[in-house]
């Protein structure tokens, strides 16, 4: 990343959603070139090649399906590019979850393929942005790629993520919920955002509505996808998910909130949870650590405790959690790079830990009915 004193703004150079919008992929797309890397996991090509392919049936271009091996590695992008190479692909579509999507970043960008990312679920705010998370084969996280541009196109068929697990759509739900507090940090102290530069007040603007809207539909976004129907509140909040919370976290910068999350991923011996379902939790764990107005965390808390996201420490996996655990995680979280430092104050792993059992004692009395008052 070359950091530099102007306002950068980053974004897809198209956003398209709607309903079974899949079937047009070749419409939109067909332009870009003529044999197409359609990087997909196993089950995701039982589920949709069929649908790929009617949509590139009266046309001239080549597809080519490269199956996903279950994590973003090093070893697993130069596995598929050298498919991509054996098969002269010059346009690479990523169709799948995360770290698929990142797969096909690592594969285009470098290279300057245009890249096209589908996601099949709104689980996370990283389809629109310009880096890809890379890790060890254990699943530890290896590095952070930020990439020269944006994706080429982020296409989102809304049916699709109606019929995902309801639980991916709540996990991206509580990932919007970093977007607005994340910026406010970085852009009331002036830090610089992951594209180098500073937020515009667009960005900023578009970070201010996420929150409004996943705060406004959130749980009628819920209501509708354990029922696998689109409703406008639905479409509202994938739209905050995917778009508006991609382009909020990236165009402003993030602070403590997924730093906490990067010290509870030190946790290698622990079953993890759902990315977004951290994110919830060390995003009110944030507004602790900040001293943030109680008004603001009981909003907060009240959206989690309607959608079933995380808001004590058993809630991830992690009631019996030991001190010495703890200062692991509050370690972490305030590594050397650590986005904690775009805080305003010194944030030490003593005050993260003391942040983090705060909250979990807060979310316990929400979870009783005892209202923090």
């Amino acid at each position: 990343m070359v950091e530099i004193d102007a306002k950068i703004l980053g974004a897809p150079g198209r956003y398209i959603q709607g309903y079974k919008e899949l079937e047009n992929l070749c419409k939109h797309t067909s332009w870009m070139g003529e044999r197409f890397l359609i990087i997909i996991s196993p089950n995701g090509r039982k589920r949709f090649e069929q649908t790929v392919r009617n949509s590139f049936k009266d046309s001239k271009c080549e597809l080519v399906f490269a199956d996903f091996g279950g994590e973003c590695t090093k070893k697993e992008i130069a596995r598929i590019a050298a498919i991509r190479d054996e098969n002269k692909c010059d346009v690479v579509i990523g169709m799948g979850g995360g770290k698929i999507l990142d797969t096909a970043r690592a594969v285009a960008i470098p290279t300057g393929l245009p890249v096209v990312l589908v996601p099949t679920a709104a689980s996370n705010n990283a389809s629109t942005s310009a880096q890809s998370a890379v890790y060890h084969e254990d699943h530890r996280l290896d590095e952070i790629l930020v990439y020269h541009r944006n994706p080429d196109m982020v296409l989102v068929d809304t049916h699709v993520i109606a019929n995902a697990p309801a639980r991916f759509l709540i996990a991206g739900i509580g990932d919007a919920l970093s977007t607005f507090p994340g910026a406010r940090v970085c852009v009331e102290n002036y830090r610089r955002n992951y594209l180098g530069g500073y937020f515009t007040q667009t960005s900023y603007a578009i970070a201010k509505l996420c929150h409004q809207i996943v705060m406004d539909y959130g749980y009628q976004a819920r209501l509708a996808v354990e029922r696998k129907q689109v409703t406008k509140a639905l479409e509202n909040v994938i739209e905050a998910v995917i778009l508006l919370s991609g382009i909020g976290f990236e165009s402003n910068g993030i602070a403590a909130d997924h730093a906490i999350l990067f010290g509870f991923a030190e946790l290698t011996h622990r079953e993890h949870v759902l990315h977004g379902e951290y994110v919830a939790f060390c995003t009110m764990a944030m507004l602790v650590l900040e001293g943030r107005p109680r008004e603001e965390l009981d909003e907060m808390m009240r959206l989690c405790l309607k959608l079933g996201l995380p808001m004590t420490l058993a809630d991830l996996n992690m009631a019996d959690i030991t001190e010495d655990e703890l200062k692991i995680v509050g370690e972490g979280t305030c590594k050397i790079g650590s986005t904690a430092h775009n805080e305003p104050f010194k944030v030490t792993p003593d005050e993260v830990v003391a942040a983090i059992k705060a909250t979990d004692a807060i979310g316990q009395d929400y979870k009783k009915g005892i209202y923090w008052l």
